[in-house]
């Protein structure tokens, strides 16, 4: 299948290279360490990152890009195969559409190709193996990029889903001399104020009767401490990991943009996926998420979550 994609890449004028709403370090790592490695192998073609942005995004501004051009042009989304995390403008239109992803939810949006393993431990390190397998060279930009993907999707290396094959990948792209530290410091460094909020934050979680650990982010939480929304789901959730009582953790967090509720979910030892295909998410057996439109629903989400420790 790699190959046939390959043809794609080769055959297409125009590609455009799509990700999940609401980028994680994957999403931006996986994105554009393609985008960088495609870009130096084929100078000649249009080639476009396009999507949201928010504080994770450590590259470069993303494009406007018209319905007319995507139409014609070949389409990448990776880090996710469900509508639900998707704008739709991003890939509706298109005259092919590849998927590249690593979660184990099915599609539910129509693709011509779809690279999956859920084995690996993230899109980055699909998309480096990928291009690998091709002869595509792997620019230090984008090795910069797809190990900032690996190390998010990981936890530097820490998660499960670290396997030989994720630190042999890392490797190749430490070969490319990138600047570890400075990445590290980029994406770790924090302010005595964000220290300050995740105290706070912290402060505010409560217990379910089994010990699932949950917070509620409301909107007025958001705008009095000045937050976005995506610091706090997805960078804050790990404030509650690491717990020794604590086998299952969720982070509710209102969206003002979409007007709903992101929902992410951790666990050590629970399947909590189940909760979120039930919800119209997704993603690993033990750290997945969807949005919901009601804080009615999150408490059933709650209920669901605590009900899967039989204790």
């Amino acid at each position: 299948m790699e190959r046939e994609v390959f043809d794609l890449i080769k055959a297409f004028d125009s590609i455009i290279i799509a990700r999940h709403k609401n980028p994680d370090l994957d999403a931006y790592g996986s994105q554009f360490g393609l985008y960088y490695a495609l870009k130096a192998k084929y100078p000649e073609k249009r080639i476009y990152a396009i999507g949201d942005t928010n504080s994770q995004n450590f590259f470069q501004d993303l494009d406007e890009v018209d319905d007319e051009l995507k139409a014609n042009s070949l389409i990448f989304v990776l880090d996710t195969v469900a509508s639900q995390m998707l704008n739709e403008s991003d890939y509706k239109k298109h005259k092919k559409l590849v998927l590249i992803d690593h979660h184990q939810n099915l599609p539910d949006i129509d693709y011509d190709y779809y690279i999956r393993d859920v084995e690996s431990s993230s899109t980055a390190e699909i998309v480096a193996n990928f291009l690998g397998s091709l002869g595509i060279e792997i620019t230090k930009e984008s090795a910069r990029a797809l190990y900032i993907g690996i190390i998010g999707d990981t936890g530097r290396f820490l998660y499960n889903s670290t396997s030989p094959k994720t630190l042999y990948t890392a490797a190749n792209l430490l070969e490319k001399e990138i600047n570890i530290q400075e990445i590290h410091d980029l994406i770790y460094l924090e302010t005595l104020e964000s220290k300050q909020i995740k105290n706070l934050f912290f402060k505010s979680i409560k217990l379910t009767r089994k010990k699932v650990a949950y917070s509620k982010n409301t909107k007025d939480f958001l705008e009095k401490h000045n937050l976005e929304t995506n610091f706090v789901s997805r960078g804050l959730i790990s404030q509650m990991a690491g717990i020794k009582e604590i086998p299952i953790w969720a982070n509710f967090t209102y969206d003002k943009v979409n007007d709903k509720i992101l929902c992410e979910f951790r666990s050590r030892n629970y399947p909590v996926l189940e909760v979120a295909k039930n919800h119209g998410g997704g993603g690993h057996l033990l750290a997945c998420g969807c949005s919901v439109k009601t804080w009615d629903e999150v408490d059933i989400i709650i209920k669901e979550l605590n009900n899967l420790i039989k204790r």
